[in-house]
């Protein structure tokens, strides 16, 4: 069973957004599924540094769309972004040394994260987006 299901609640009426979220949300349950699984600890810090390259990919779009658009909440919105890279970052580093493991804690802190983020913070940006003819 997934971790997090993608439903309509995510989507934020912007095509790619929706496609990197659902990416993202199924990134996340496929770290879900190798620990849930005890898969190795090499597939593992596979699937992390995914995350967290695709997590980057997906902050620097939204961003560029901010300023192209000059989102008046762009300050705001980059600093809930750079807190959870240095967060995923940090967890990133600490596996790939054996410092830590993928925990039960460590799996509902992304998925509440994520799931908090598009149906809170990005839905804010949809109606500004959207009256600048980004879909």
């Amino acid at each position: 069973m997934p971790l997090i299901e993608w439903s309509d609640d995510f989507s934020v009426g912007i095509e790619t957004a929706d496609i990197h979220h659902k990416k993202l949300i199924s990134m996340i349950n496929s770290l879900h599924q190798a620990m849930s699984n005890g898969t190795s600890h090499e597939v593992i810090t596979k699937i992390l540094s995914a995350l967290l390259v695709y997590t980057d990919k997906h902050f620097k779009y939204e961003e560029d769309l901010f300023l192209t658009y000059n989102y008046p909440q762009y300050e705001e919105h980059k600093k809930e972004h750079d807190e959870l890279l240095c967060q995923v970052e940090e967890l990133n580093e600490k596996f790939k040394t054996s410092k830590t493991c993928i925990s039960i804690e460590v799996m509902k802190f992304l998925k509440d994260w994520l799931k908090n983020h598009i149906q809170e913070t990005d839905k804010q940006y949809t109606d500004f987006l959207n009256s600048k003819g980004v879909r």
